[in-house]
């Protein structure tokens, strides 16, 4: 009967089923199986042979797990079983073949680049954006590890990612970065999920990366303009908030001292009224590099209002401080700008307390203004010091 058909078999006897290939066609007399065959039944394509067939037996079998069941004599079905798990396995592999051509076909339309990996982090496949995107072609991606395309250092934050995804068995969602064969780097936001084989065995994860390098950018452009002057680039009030609240944690930390000066330009209004408020501006900027040029390297200059300034100086007590408030008071009516093409010098006002704990920052600013107040009341060009009863 065989041979009227078009495909070829080869036959072989066996001992058990241990030793037969998952994809074979086997059979086998129900006298032959032995009790260590009965755990590959289900795992086999197997037709067991009765001596009569009946439909109650042929049930028991298939609960035990066998594909099907006739009678010895029956080469007529024997035949047919034979062909038609051929004929099934042919169409299988065909018809594998055509949907993993197809779910390739989707995941190149696809413009983010995807990929996905066994339980062991090896790449099994990916799509073309996410070749281009890392600048090696397919067969360079799949079938190795991510320490084959990546750098070790960045390699490491994969493989632990990944790891701790498989052992979660969910999603995941997080940022790193990228770099490409040509040694370009980028934000990447990755989001991953875990598949599983039909027994419920973690099979590995697919990932898809969206590349979030412009839209970091922008938003660090937002938060720091966010925290500047506009006018002069110096922190505005926001970022003094911030920044005070660290110099002093770490002022706290390290049992250190931290000071503060605030600066006021004397009699500014008559500069804009004089040379008009572009001119203002310029005297203001002019005004931040003197201060600049004055105190140390450490110190910080916040705009906070008007013709106001705050200068934090980490490290510095109030004597120490005072030191710097003087030389930033002398420094700056030696400096000549020119507005309109005459030359004008400014004096300031300054205010210097030593800062005591975050939790008392409201009246130490209470108590310095104060010291400002004072240094204007007393005849300006003067600093005055601020402190705690």
């Amino acid at each position: 009967m065989l041979s009227r058909v078009p495909d070829q078999f080869s036959w072989q006897g066996i001992e058990s089923l241990q030793e037969t290939p998952v994809s074979g066609l086997i059979i086998m007399h129900q006298s032959d199986l032995l009790a260590e065959d009965y755990p590959y039944i289900a795992a086999r394509k197997v037709l067991i042979l009765l001596d009569k067939w009946d439909f109650s037996l042929a049930l028991k079998w298939i609960m035990q797990g066998v594909n099907d069941s006739a009678a010895y004599d029956d080469l007529t079905r024997i035949a047919t079983w034979i062909v038609s798990e051929k004929a099934r396995i042919s169409w299988h592999n065909n018809n594998l073949a055509q949907q993993e051509n197809i779910l390739q076909t989707v995941l190149d339309a696809i413009p983010v680049p995807i990929f996905y990996k066994d339980e062991f982090h090896i790449y099994r496949g990916c799509n073309q954006a996410f070749s281009e995107f890392i600048g090696l072609p397919k067969e360079s991606v799949v079938n190795h590890s991510v320490y084959d395309i990546a750098p070790k250092e960045l390699a490491d934050i994969y493989y632990q990612a990944d790891q701790a995804l498989l052992d979660s068995g969910g999603t995941q969602v997080y940022e790193a970065a990228v770099k490409n064969a040509q040694g370009e780097q980028f934000e990447i936001e990755f989001n991953k999920a875990v598949f599983f084989k039909e027994n419920g065995d973690k099979a590995g994860q697919v990932g898809a990366m969206l590349d979030i390098t412009e839209r970091n950018r922008l938003m660090r452009q937002l938060d720091q303009a966010s925290r500047t002057d506009p006018l002069t680039g110096v922190g505005n009030r926001r970022e003094f908030n911030l920044a005070v609240s660290i110099t002093l944690q770490k002022a706290q930390n390290a049992y250190g001292s931290t000071s503060l000066l605030t600066i006021d330009i004397d009699h500014f209004k008559s500069i804009n009224d004089r040379f008009g408020h572009s001119c203002g501006d310029e005297a203001l900027k002019f005004l931040v590099s003197c201060i600049h040029e004055a105190i140390p390297a450490t110190g910080q200059v916040f705009r906070i209002g008007g013709e106001e300034f705050y200068v934090l100086l980490p490290k510095l007590d109030l004597a120490q401080a005072k030191q710097v408030a003087e030389r930033v008071r002398q420094h700056i009516p030696e400096q000549v700008m020119t507005l309109k093409s005459e030359p004008v010098q400014m004096t300031v006002s300054i205010g210097v307390i030593q800062l005591a704990s975050e939790n008392m920052l409201e009246e130490s600013f209470k108590r310095v203004d104060q010291a400002l107040y004072e240094a204007k009341m007393t005849g300006r060009n003067r600093v005055c010091l601020a402190y705690y009863d």
